[in-house]
């Protein structure tokens, strides 16, 4: 007798709580749930491993299967519907489903393709009033706090980081901003490791690639308090960026670190090295600000990362952060 499974799909970009219910009522009417979720590029940066994990952590129980190369073309035609269908049945292998759950008219599409039941869950947003758009969309994530689940919230809230060469006032516009927004402070976990393993002012490329590693892991850390915004005291940019002052390159390990993070990096503040140096023990001379400078700008303009330039007194900073968030 084989097991009576469950089937559903999508981008969830963002994962809801109208996704869940959809999940919630194949796993009470089924033995087996499988999850298919889709590449997202033309409608969010949010990668698909991190979506699937959302799913993971709500519904430890489903199948994930990851759909990078997934048909991206949607519609009625039959030539896209024929496209879907061929890649559905490819992907699940003549593995027998006995229902397709769905709150989408394409229901009957797929499950007519999968010979099964069409399982259709508050396809009219009755019960879950919520899409995937509107959350994108919205100018005010804390207006649809209620429709997703606390591990999706902490990853889409608003994250506000601050870069900038040493001695350019980001720890203190950080730290200023997330007490006035009454938000969550990360700092910069960098500089800590680097007090404690700092050898004649130089890190090694593996201390830059565990400085990277610790500082998400960090980042992970605060996200998940019970604030609505956060406030960053750098990030993965800036031990890039040192990496290629220190030696003129950085590790694969190191790019891919940063390569798999600008997902997050949608509010970047760049600290101007208009205010004094701080001529400290523990920086290397106003020469290195320029020089550090310039690298960030460099990998900011390289990855088309758009940010947003803060000069003058730490009260004129303040204030072009308050605009910036209150034009959002």
């Amino acid at each position: 007798m084989s097991i009576k499974t469950g089937f559903t799909l999508g981008k969830y970009a963002p994962f809801h709580k109208g996704h869940e219910f959809v999940i919630a009522a194949a796993l009470k009417e089924m033995q087996k749930v499988i999850v298919i979720i889709y590449n997202a590029s033309e409608v969010t940066d949010i990668p698909t491993e991190k979506r699937a994990d959302w799913i993971r952590q709500i519904f430890p129980d489903v199948e994930i299967i990851v759909a990078e190369d997934g048909p991206q073309e949607t519609g009625y035609t039959s030539e896209i519907m024929e496209k879907q269908h061929n890649f559905l049945k490819r992907v699940l292998n003549g593995r027998e489903i006995h229902s397709f759950y769905s709150s989408e008219n394409y229901g009957a599409f797929v499950s007519e393709a999968l010979n099964c039941n069409n399982r259709i869950v508050d396809i009219n947003r009755e019960i879950i009033p919520i899409s995937g758009k509107q959350i994108r969309q919205t100018k005010d994530v804390k207006n649809i706090k209620k429709f997703v689940s606390k591990v999706v919230y902490d990853d889409i809230k608003p994250k506000y980081y601050f870069l900038g060469a040493p001695s350019t006032g980001k720890t203190t516009i950080s730290q200023k901003c997330a007490s006035f927004f009454n938000g969550s402070y990360c700092e910069e976990y960098g500089r800590n490791y680097w007090f404690m393993f700092q050898k004649d002012h130089r890190l090694s490329m593996s201390d830059l690639e565990k400085i990277a590693i610790g500082h998400n892991n960090l980042e992970d850390r605060v996200f998940a308090e019970d604030k609505d915004c956060v406030f960053i005291d750098t990030n993965v940019i800036t031990t890039y960026s040192y990496a290629l002052y220190y030696f003129g390159k950085a590790s694969q390990l190191l790019t891919d670190i940063l390569q798999s993070s600008l997902y997050k990096y949608h509010h970047i503040f760049l600290c101007d090295k208009d205010i004094p140096f701080d001529d400290t023990w523990d920086r290397s001379g106003p020469e290195s600000r320029e020089a550090i400078q310039q690298i960030n700008k460099m990998v900011l303009d390289d990855n088309k990362l758009k940010y947003t330039v803060l000069s003058g007194t730490p009260e004129e900073r303040a204030e072009t952060v308050n605009l910036y968030i209150e034009k959002r």
